[in-house]
Parts: C-alpha cells; sequence; structure tokens
C-alpha cells in the first residue's frame, strides 16, 4: 500500500470506573498508560472481487498497558484489539468489527472489508466516506479505550458468481509472464495453479488486477492443457481475439495490470470457444 497517513493522534481516553457489587467503597479504576495513535496505509480504496484475497488497507497502532486499582485484582486483564467501522465519525453505536486479537496492526483483506461494507449498507460501485477506530477492549465486560476515528472513502463491490455454463470452470494466466509454465496436468504447486481469473459481473469476464513479468502467457481452464486460451500478437490494451490453441500472448513491458478474458457465445467454453482478451495497466 502506498501513501501512510501520518499517525492520526486519539482524544482522551475513557477511564473506567467500576462499583462493587458488595460495597459502594469497593471500585475498582483501570487506567490506560496513553492514548491509543492510530494510522491507515491509505485514505482512498476502491474494491475488486479479482483482489478479494490481497490487502485493502493495513491499520496500525502503538500497543498501551493499563493499571487497576481499588479491587481486589491489581493486574487487569490483557487488551485485544479491534478495527471498528462506521458510517460517521461519531456513529460507532453497532460498529462493524474486524478483530485484531493482541497485536498491533491489522492487514485487512478486501473481501473482509468488502463484507463489513456490505453488512453496514453501503451501495456498491459508489465511493463512501466510512471512519475506522482501534479499540482497546479489556475483560468479559468489554471495557473498552478507543483511538480518533480514521477517515477512508472506499467502493465496494457486490459479491457475484459465475453463470452456470462456467460452473466448476477455473481459468487461469500461465506462462513466465506470470508463475512460469506449469510442468503438466494435474497440477500440484503454486507454478501449476498459475495466476487464478475471478468473475467480474459488471464486465461478464474473468479477471485479474496482478503484477506480470515482460513475456509469454497463455490461458488454460481446469489445470490442465486440454482447453486452453491464446491469440495473434496485437494491442493488448485494445483487445486481442483468443482461440483454442491459439499462439502465446506476451507482455512486453513489466508492471500491474488488469487481465480480463472475455468468451463469446452463450455455450460452456471448450476446444471451439473464441473470446477476447484486454490487458491494461
Amino acid at each position: 500500500m502506498k501513501n501512510w497517513l501520518t499517525p492520526v493522534v486519539a482524544g482522551l481516553l475513557m477511564v473506567g470506573t467500576l462499583a462493587s457489587c458488595e460495597k459502594d467503597e469497593d471500585k475498582v479504576t483501570i487506567s490506560p498508560s496513553g492514548a491509543i495513535t492510530a494510522a491507515a496505509s491509505t485514505s482512498n480504496v476502491t474494491l475488486l472481487q479479482a483482489n478479494a484475497a490481497q490487502t485493502a488497507v493495513v491499520y496500525t497502532w502503538n500497543m498501551i498497558n493499563f493499571t487497576m486499582s481499588g479491587g481486589a485484582q491489581e493486574v487487569p486483564p490483557a487488551a485485544k484489539y479491534q478495527i471498528q467501522l462506521a458510517k460517521t465519525a461519531d456513529g460507532f453505536g453497532h460498529p462493524g468489527v474486524l478483530d485484531a486479537g493482541d497485536n498491533a496492526s491489522k492487514e485487512v483483506l478486501v473481501k473482509d472489508l468488502n463484507l463489513q461494507l456490505i453488512n453496514m449498507g453501503l451501495t456498491p460501485r459508489v465511493a463512501t466516506t466510512v471512519y475506522a477506530r482501534v479499540a482497546a477492549t479489556l475483560g468479559t465486560d468489554s471495557r473498552t479505550f478507543f483511538s480518533a476515528p480514521i477517515a477512508l472513502t472506499v467502493t465496494p463491490y457486490e459479491e457475484c458468481l459465475a453463470p452456470a455454463r462456467f460452473e466448476g470452470q477455473t481459468w487461469a494466466l500461465v506462462g513466465p509472464a506470470g508463475n512460469g509454465w506449469p510442468a503438466g496436468p494435474p497440477a500440484t504447486g503454486p507454478a501449476e495453479d498459475g495466476i487464478v481469473l475471478t468473475w467480474n459481473c459488471v464486465d461478464e469476464a474473468f479477471e485479474a488486477r496482478t503484477a506480470l513479468n515482460a513475456g509469454p502467457f497463455k490461458f488454460r481452464l481446469n489445470k490442465k492443457w486440454d482447453v486452453n486460451m491464446g491469440g495473434p500478437a496485437g494491442d493488448l490494451t485494445q483487445g486481442v481475439a483468443v482461440s483454442h490453441n491459439g499462439a502465446d500472448l506476451n507482455i512486453a513491458t513489466a508492471g500491474t495490470y488488469t487481465v480480463k478474458l472475455k468468451f463469446n457465445g452463450t455455450e460452456t467454453p471448450g476446444t471451439t470457444t473464441t473470446g477476447t482478451v484486454t490487458v491494461t495497466p
């Protein structure tokens, strides 16, 4: 992730004072060693189903210590951290929650962030500003201390499945432009798997946003060469026709690209199927 934010300094922390069930004078006070100061790796992100397993944003914060006084227990329970999400900076009454355990950072995956946002009622494919804060929770009664909210402008997606004609099909980019040529079917390792494409409902195409090397590539079905797609040389940014057993395609310059494989017709893709591939920065 790029464009790390300047750490956001938290406001005053809440100090919990809990009365004992036995005597009014037996009160327990938990005090933090300081404020939770949180930061995010980006302030703007567009989520894509093709990137579901990638990191959307990384939150980091300082670990804080707690002291307990006024009760029989002198050692406070260990703090557990969460990333809490809300539509407004003061609207954390029923937040979306991403658990972070006892860590000082949280890599939030695209799929996990998108799920929280959709559950919060955000509209897919519309950029919306939400707010995240770090919460340190102590004990089973959820005595909680918070950082200041951090704004995040995010565009969620509507998760969808490929049409029935693609059921049981996995398409992957293989070749030196990706992870290398597979040794043969069936696949058994990372290089064998290639770069797997996911279904894009809007464009009705298989897609991946991925780093590519300069070099040749093709597409193959279900980790086998029985059905594979290639095509003639051409301008990949404008789209190149592909067909079964077509020639190797080629990436001229290493970089990060969006790859889209779109099939013609409505039949289940096979050895007679044709389509188009586009590769754009």
